[in-house]
């Protein structure tokens, strides 16, 4: 059987659609990445449901964690992803953060200003080595606040077909 783009990966809502908080983080749903080689995610930025002001003081960070699994089953603490363990080409308020290989900030997209964000797709690729990552969103000062939503891609499982063909 030829492997298919349907039947070889999964799809899971790592970020249900919801309005980005000014100071208050939005944590994504936990991804499990266990029997998958690979998983991507992919963040949608929906309409600007705000005109605050944005500024090196009013900022929309969106991060990547991942943790470990624990001796009771799920993810222990969490950690922000070093660049070097993110594939993606988005370019922040510092810069490449592919490049900033000190800063273990996580974020691969930073949003600021108003306007030119709205209707845009980012997306990131997890390298490293642990089992459990998910997509933070957050808001630095009092940003204007945006719709956004992710999905996880989990490819090259250890069994497939993950999703059968109706």
């Amino acid at each position: 059987m030829k492997r298919d783009g349907y039947s070889n990966f999964s799809y899971l809502q790592a970020l249900p659609p919801q309005d980005t908080q000014e100071d208050t983080a939005i944590n994504g749903v936990t991804i499990n990445t266990k029997g998958y080689e690979t998983v991507t995610f992919v963040v949608n930025v929906g309409a600007n449901t705000s005109a605050a002001a944005f500024s090196a003081d009013n900022i929309i960070h969106v991060r990547l964690e991942h943790a470990h699994e624990s001796a009771a089953g799920s993810p222990s603490t969490w950690s922000e992803v070093y660049p070097s363990q993110m594939i993606h080409s988005v370019v922040g308020e510092d810069g490449a953060y592919s490049t900033l290989t000190e800063n273990a900030s996580g974020i691969f997209v930073s949003i600021d200003s108003v306007g030119g964000f709205a209707s845009t797709v980012y997306a990131v690729g997890y390298k490293g080595q642990r089992q459990y990552c998910r997509v933070v969103v957050s808001g630095v000062g009092s940003p204007s606040i945006y719709s956004m939503g992710a999905i996880a891609i989990l490819g090259l499982p250890a069994n497939w077909p993950v999703n059968i063909p109706i």
